[in-house]
């Protein structure tokens, strides 16, 4: 990796929302090498968080500002005096790796459910990014991108996670808004859907059966995530894009897949 590339995002202020574990962890770094000065949430303190911030600092000679709070814990309306809102206000450089998963008939959807997928699937990046506008429309520079579910780049059906990925889906509108209204400021905005990855949060038994779900029998790598991030983040031509990530994931293949076994 060259100078200019180490360097691509030196002087800008990147907020990662969920980026202390997972594929916003591998996204963190990469923006590290990038130059960029970060503000990373996590859902709390402690070794993880420390152990990043630190690994951070021995790449970039900068240590991160880590954010600690559990967004789901709090009300909605407490997020707007807080430093994940406040930082969003700030960044030069918006990214959202953070949705709680719900799977379940809509049926047996209930309340508490459909409050956590509206709010912090959809309104959370929305209210992220209507924070991030304002200072990225005075510097005529801004790069948003947020993450959709597996197989939320259109419309379609699901049968267990319908909530979910109803939402997920609507960040391909927030996504194509942004581009189209505020392109003319120099901003970007995107979107990937990754297929399963394989992170710490899931059991070897998930991985196991994510894996077979898989075309190749094998799960998307965070580090495949970051490097695709970081490729629609640094290129201004790339805007209103969702971007599968996905190996040619398809829902209808993996049940005939299931029914085969």
């Amino acid at each position: 990796m060259n100078e200019v590339t180490e360097n691509f995002f030196s002087g800008k202020k990147a907020l990662i929302v969920g980026g202390t574990g997972g594929i916003g962890r591998t996204l963190s770094l990469a923006l590290a090498k990038s130059g960029a000065s970060l503000f990373i949430h996590g859902s709390k303190a402690g070794k993880k968080a420390d152990s990043l911030a630190e690994e951070i600092l021995k790449i970039s000679g900068e240590k991160p500002k880590i954010i600690a709070q559990n967004l789901l814990s709090s009300s909605f309306s407490e997020l707007e005096s807080s430093e994940v809102l406040e930082s969003a206000r700030k960044c030069d450089i918006l990214c959202v790796s953070f949705g709680p998963f719900v799977q379940k008939s809509l049926h047996e959807t209930n309340l508490s459910d459909w409050e956590k997928v509206a709010l912090y699937d959809y309104a959370l990046p929305g209210l992220l990014l209507s924070a991030a506008l304002p200072n990225m429309m005075k510097n005529h520079f801004g790069r948003i991108l947020l993450f959709g579910g597996t197989g939320t780049s259109y419309r379609k059906e699901f049968s267990t996670n319908a909530a979910y990925a109803g939402a997920k889906s609507g960040l391909n509108v927030l996504v194509s808004s942004v581009a189209s209204e505020y392109g003319i400021y120099g901003i970007t905005c995107n979107a990937i859907c990754p297929g399963f990855v394989e992170t710490e949060y899931l059991s070897e038994s998930q991985k196991t059966e994510l894996k077979a779900k898989m075309p190749l029998g094998r799960m998307i790598s965070p580090s495949s995530v970051a490097e695709s991030a970081l490729f629609l983040l640094k290129n201004a031509d790339i805007n209103g894009a969702t971007f599968r990530l996905d190996a040619g994931w398809s829902p209808t293949k993996s049940l005939q897949n299931k029914k085969l076994d």
